[in-house]
């Protein structure tokens, strides 16, 4: 990535994220929180690898975003790549952030009985050491412009969420189709990574 590319994916990240804040507080509503937490996510990917991207052409990153239902951001350095699947907020409590709406059957494997409902759920063994999750809190920043990001590998995402999700509904019924759930402060507040820097390529 040359330096004039790197400028301008710095500004025009900076600039749409100061827009998304403006018209989020001028409407009152939510707006597009997952759009956000994936440029909060860029922003500080810019911000603590600018140097190995500006140091050669082939350094570089590709956004995805919705485009890709594995990973939105993808990082290029040194001939190596990681993936970035971003997880914003949708909302906080007095615990912390809480993000809910996850899909489980992304971190275990799931089988639901058509006609009683009940759940079959086992851990994933197979893992991309490329791959990594990392978690927004947006409610946050929308506030006090400040933000908190929660890294875990691949791995450590699936044994985690994988096991809460099975501690609580394997063979067990719910109302509807579904293996929506929620992750809470207390699952993954060991992870804080305020500048990205475990993720390395």
């Amino acid at each position: 990535m040359d330096k004039k590319t790197y400028k301008k994916w710095k500004n025009l990240t900076d600039k749409t994220l100061n827009n998304s804040r403006e018209f989020r507080n001028l409407c009152g509503r939510p707006f597009d929180r997952g759009f956000i937490g994936e440029l909060l996510v860029i922003k500080q990917l810019l911000k603590t690898y600018k140097a190995g991207l500006c140091s050669f052409p082939e350094n570089n990153f590709i956004y995805a975003g919705s485009a890709n239902k594995k990973w939105d951001i993808e990082l290029k350095l040194n001939g190596k790549i990681i993936q970035i699947n971003a997880k914003a907020t949708t909302q906080s409590d007095k615990n912390g952030p809480h993000w809910v709406r996850q899909k489980a059957s992304t971190f275990c494997d799931i089988k639901i009985n058509s006609k009683s409902l009940q759940q079959r759920v086992s851990l994933k063994t197979d893992y991309d050491p490329n791959l990594f999750y990392v978690f927004v809190d947006v409610g946050t920043w929308l506030k006090k412009r400040t933000t908190q990001f929660f890294t875990l590998s691949d791995k450590k995402a699936k044994l985690i969420f994988g096991q809460k999700y099975s501690k609580y509904f394997n063979k067990q019924k719910r109302k509807s189709p579904t293996d929506d759930f929620g992750i809470d402060y207390k699952d993954i507040k060991t992870f804080e990574d305020r500048n990205l820097k475990s993720i390395q390529p």
